[in-house]
């Protein structure tokens, strides 16, 4: 009797500290970015114009301090919040999708995840639900998914975005709403080794010339020419 108490004393020991691990981050503290973008939306009325591009999820999209411009000919939004998790976007799913209904939605998210430790399965489900979220309340739009990105900072869980970004990649495959646009090339060389001058002083996030690389890449996807794009 005494053997098998501590046998699941020594397993409780040894599961609970992993469930701990991947339990989702408080997504309430993102009030103040969602107050930010309550304001904004005061101030503008270009979230209220037809043909919306909604640019959502974490601060790959967040830091886009030029995306308005990388995109001329669309009607985009930036609404991304940094350190957000795609538990996060389920969260706040009304103040996102139901506010802006929007008509095509780009998303990066997921790497914050993996990085926190969850398990590539736990973030492909919250990715099928939010998929789900949409198809049921905004049936006419269509969805582009960003890739999770190689950095030199990160690259220790390379292969796990490498899981993620495949599984989600078939997904897209199968349906025609949805488009999945690999970022990698836009970052490694063929060797894979990181193209250099595309980062902040953090190596995890893009500088300028990084982004200048994205929206080449990611123009064509959404309907644009590349050869209009100067910068």
């Amino acid at each position: 009797m005494n053997s098998l108490f501590f046998y699941f004393y020594f397993l409780c020991l040894v599961t609970l500290p992993s469930i701990a691990q991947f339990k989702d981050p408080d997504p309430e503290r993102f009030s103040g970015d969602f107050l930010n973008f309550d304001r904004e939306d005061t101030e503008s009325s270009v979230w209220k114009k037809d043909g919306l591009t909604l640019f959502t999820g974490s601060s790959s999209i967040r830091r886009w301090k030029t995306l308005q411009s990388d995109f001329e000919g669309l009607t985009a939004l930036n609404r991304g919040f940094g350190g957000a998790h795609l538990s996060d976007v389920l969260y706040h799913y009304p103040r996102l999708f139901q506010r802006y209904h929007p008509d095509r939605i780009v998303l990066y998210c997921g790497e914050n995840d993996l990085w926190a430790g969850k398990p590539v399965s736990r973030v492909l489900d919250d990715f099928q639900t939010l998929w789900k979220k949409i198809q049921n309340d905004l049936p006419a739009s269509s969805f582009v998914y960003l890739s999770c990105k190689p950095s030199p900072k990160r690259i220790s869980k390379w292969n796990h975005y490498q899981s993620l970004n495949l599984r989600i990649k078939n997904l897209c495959l199968r349906d025609s709403r949805m488009t999945f646009i690999d970022l990698t090339p836009t970052l490694l060389k063929a060797d894979e080794q990181f193209i250099p001058g595309l980062w902040d002083p953090d190596n995890l996030h893009l500088n300028q010339a990084g982004y200048r690389r994205w929206t080449r890449w990611i123009r064509p996807s959404l309907g644009l020419r590349t050869s209009d794009y100067h910068q």
